[in-house]
C-alpha cells in the first residue's frame, strides 16, 4: 500500500467535502488502488476553521506556505478561489517539487499559460478536472479517452446558475428578476451574480476547454462574451412557439486554423438533447473525429460533487498517472463580427402600415435574408413585437441593420437578436 500525502489550501465547501469524501469512500479507494490517501494538513487564513479541521481529525495552519515548506506532502489541493494568492502558492508548490491539484477556472483562465509552463519544466502534474463542470468527469474524457480524437465543435452549458435562471423563466413564466430570486433563496446564485449572469464563468471554462482541446490559452478579451440579463420573458416563449429553448452556451470551433470562440445566449432546437437540460445541470455537446458526437451531462456545482472531481485528480496524479502537459499551439481567434450564423431579432415598432417594408428594405440592403416573420399582435397605432428568423448573416451586418433599424421612430428599441446554433 502506497501512501501519499495531500496538503488542502482552503476549507471552505469544497475543501470540506473533499476532506468527507476521503474518509467516506478510503476503503472504496484502496480496494480500487494501492493507495492510501491522507490529509497531512490544511490551511485557511480564517483561523475560526480550526474547529472544523479538528472536528475533522485533520491538523490545521494559517499559512499556505507551512504546507509548501512540507517535504512529507506530495501534493497541494488549491482549494481557495480567486486570482492573488492562489496562483503564487501555486507556482511555488510548482518550484518545490510538488504536484498541484486545482478547482480554480478563474486562476487557470487567467494565468494558466504561465502555470502551466512551470509545471512542464518541472515535470510536475497539475489535475484540474474541478474547474470544468464540477462532478463530470470532461477533463479525464478529453485529454485521455479521446486523446486519438479531433474535436471540432464544442457546444457546452457550463454554468448551472443561468441554465437554472432560463429553465425557471420558462417553466414559470417568471421574469429574470424572479427567477434570479429564486435561484439567490436556492443558494444557486450568489447575492452579487454578476460572473454567473453576464458569462464570466463560462468564459473562464470555455479558455480552458480551449487550452485542453486545441492547445490555446486565448486573451479573454478576444471572446465575445454576452450573459442573459437581457433576455426576457417575451422571448423565452417567443421561442419555445418557433420550437426552440434559449441556453446561455459556450462555444468553440475550429476551422482552417482559426478558432471561433464565444459565449452567447442561444436558440437551440427543441430536438436537441441540449434543449432539454433543465435546472442547475451542466452539460457539454462534442462534435470529434473519429468519436463522433458525444453528450457529458451531470452536477456542475456544489460541494459534494465537485469533491469527486478533486479526489479523481488526487488518485490519478497519487498513481503516477496525472495528465500529460500539453503542448501550446497557435491560434487565431476570429473577431465577433466575422462570425456568421442565423438570427432570431424581435423589433417592437408600432402598428402602422409599411413599418415591415421599411425593416426588410434595411435588412436586404446589408444581404441579411429573411426565413420567416411574425406580426404577434395587432394593435392599431400601438406597440407590438415583429418576429423575424433570418437565413444565416454576417455579424456585422446583422449589428448594423439593427442600429440602423432602432433609428426608425417607428421602432421602440432597442431591438432583441439572439443567435441560432444549428447544432
Amino acid at each position: 500500500m502506497k501512501i501519499k500525502k495531500i496538503g488542502i489550501i482552503g476549507l471552505g465547501h469544497v475543501g470540506e467535502a473533499v476532506i468527507k469524501s476521503l474518509r467516506k469512500y478510503s476503503g472504496l479507494i484502496s480496494r480500487r488502488t494501492p493507495l492510501k490517501i491522507v490529509v497531512k494538513k490544511v490551511c485557511d487564513k480564517d483561523k475560526a476553521k480550526r474547529k472544523i479541521a479538528k472536528k475533522l481529525g485533520c491538523s490545521f495552519t494559517s499559512s499556505p506556505q507551512e504546507l509548501i515548506d512540507d517535504p512529507q506532502i506530495d501534493i497541494i489541493v488549491e482549494l481557495m478561489g480567486g486570482i492573488k494568492p492562489a496562483g503564487d502558492f501555486i507556482q511555488e508548490a510548482l518550484k518545490k517539487g510538488k504536484d498541484v491539484v486545482t478547482a480554480n477556472k478563474a486562476l487557470l483562465a487567467t494565468s494558466g499559460k504561465q502555470i502551466f509552463s512551470l509545471a512542464k519544466r518541472k515535470n510536475r502534474s497539475i489535475g484540474f478536472e474541478a474547474s470544468v463542470c464540477g462532478a463530470i468527469p470532461l477533463i479525464k474524457s478529453i485529454s485521455q479517452g479521446l486523446v486519438s480524437c479531433e474535436v471540432k465543435k464544442i457546444y457546452g452549458i457550463l454554468n448551472g446558475t443561468t441554465n437554472y435562471i432560463l429553465y425557471k423563466m420558462a417553466k414559470e413564466r417568471i421574469d429574470f428578476k424572479q427567477a434570479l430570486r429564486q435561484a439567490q433563496d436556492n443558494g444557486l446564485a450568489e447575492r452579487s451574480p454578476y460572473l454567473d449572469i453576464e458569462g464570466k464563468d463560462a468564459l473562464h471554462k470555455l479558455c480552458i476547454l480551449s487550452y485542453l482541446c486545441y492547445g490555446v490559452w486565448p486573451l479573454q478579451n478576444k471572446i465575445y462574451t454576452e450573459g442573459i440579463s437581457k433576455i426576457s420573458l417575451l422571448d423565452i416563449l417567443y421561442a419555445q412557439e418557433l420550437n426552440y429553448r434559449i441556453k446561455l452556451l459556450a462555444i468553440a470551433k475550429k476551422e482552417k486554423g482559426v478558432l471561433d470562440l464565444r459565449v452567447q445566449p442561444t436558440l437551440v432546437s427543441m430536438e436537441h438533447p441540449l434543449s432539454h437540460v433543465s435546472l442547475a445541470y451542466n452539460a457539454v455537446y462534442l462534435h470529434t473525429q473519429p468519436a463522433g458526437e458525444l453528450l457529458f451531462r451531470g452536477e456542475g456545482a456544489g460541494g459534494v460533487p465537485t469533491s469527486s472531481a478533486v479526489i479523481s485528480d488526487i488518485v490519478s496524479i497519487a498513481s503516477g498517472k496525472g495528465m500529460a502537459i500539453r503542448d501550446e499551439e497557435k491560434g487565431v481567434i476570429q473577431n465577433i463580427k466575422d462570425a456568421r450564423a442565423r438570427y432570431y431579432i424581435r423589433f417592437m415598432a408600432q402598428d402602422h402600415p409599411g413599418v415591415l417594408a421599411k425593416i426588410s428594405k434595411i435588412l436586404s440592403s446589408l444581404n441579411i435574408s429573411i426565413a420567416s416573420v411574425t406580426q404577434k399582435e395587432r394593435n392599431k397605432g400601438r406597440v407590438v413585437p415583429i418576429i423575424m428568423l433570418t437565413h444565416e448573416a454576417r455579424e456585422d451586418s446583422v449589428r448594423k441593420a439593427l442600429t440602423e433599424i432602432d433609428s426608425l421612430g417607428v421602432i421602440k428599441g432597442p431591438s432583441q437578436r439572439i443567435r441560432i446554433e444549428d447544432l
